[in-house]
């Protein structure tokens, strides 16, 4: 089985007081590490963040939709200022796949990893953003003339950024998914992550999940329910934190793309 964490997260944890930045800055480093971190067309993480040019691209919980079937979120309130407390508390309810979330491999499979298998660099990754317009299914053929490296996030693009998809409540079974094939190359490529602009990478009618299944047999975890609408395509740093959650299937995370744009 794959190994989650794989031999460049270990090196990458084990890194001295500065070691994350020292590695991200440092070409010989990024080689021992086999190659899993950025090619000279992006920015070192530790200048990019120096930058402060962070985009969020994470949809706001209380108004994203939610999946038929899932549990809507809430929030409610058990104590607040100005109401007899000196401080407020509030209790939140909300489902593993609610918003912008990771899929982990246990989310299919009976074997497959859950969310704590995971070290943390592996949320913290290159990333590339791919425009595709005027199709139902994001097709292979959207990668053909784009130079993707392996270990990069591939986050795509589609009219469900330029509808604004995930800023209405309302559920909508007519979205841009992930074609089958396009999931495939995607493997091929050696992405370590492939996200999406709405709340699944399969189509809605599809219970089969051909292409949950492509990606996360592969350990290709899927981030879904992102808001690109205000992003530009162009190679960029992910970061896309969840919650520590023992055997979680799922999580919500607030993800960002740090630096600017650089297309290659």
């Amino acid at each position: 089985m794959i190994d989650p964490a794989g031999t460049a997260g270990a090196q990458v944890a084990g890194a001295g007081k500065n070691g994350l930045a020292e590695i991200f800055m440092n070409r010989e480093a990024q080689k021992d590490l086999g190659c899993q971190l950025p090619q000279p067309s992006v920015p070192g993480l530790y200048e990019a963040l120096l930058s402060k040019e962070l985009l969020d691209i994470s949809a706001s919980i209380e108004i994203a939709p939610n999946y038929p079937g899932d549990s809507p979120f809430s929030m409610q309130w058990m104590a607040g200022l100005g109401k007899g407390s000196n401080y407020s508390l509030s209790v939140l309810s909300l489902g593993s796949h609610t918003g912008t979330h990771i899929d982990f491999p246990s989310h299919i499979l009976r074997d497959g990893f859950p969310l704590d298998s995971y070290p943390p660099e592996r949320f913290i990754t290159p990333a590339r953003v791919i425009c595709v317009r005027n199709c139902d299914a994001v097709p292979a053929q959207a990668l053909h003339d784009v130079n993707i490296q392996r270990g990069e996030a591939i986050l795509f693009k589609t009219s469900n950024s330029f509808q604004g998809l995930m800023h209405n409540p309302t559920f909508r079974d007519e979205y841009v998914s992930l074609s089958p094939p396009a999931a495939e190359l995607c493997v091929s490529l050696g992405a370590a992550l492939v996200g999406i602009d709405y709340i699944s990478v399969d189509r809605y009618e599809d219970e089969s999940l051909p292409v949950h299944n492509i990606l996360l047999k592969n350990d290709v975890l899927i981030l879904e329910g992102i808001d690109l609408s205000a992003v530009s395509p162009g190679r960029y740093w992910l970061i896309c934190l969840p919650l520590k959650i023992k055997d979680a299937e799922a999580a919500p995370v607030r993800a960002v793309l740090v630096g600017r744009s650089h297309e290659s």
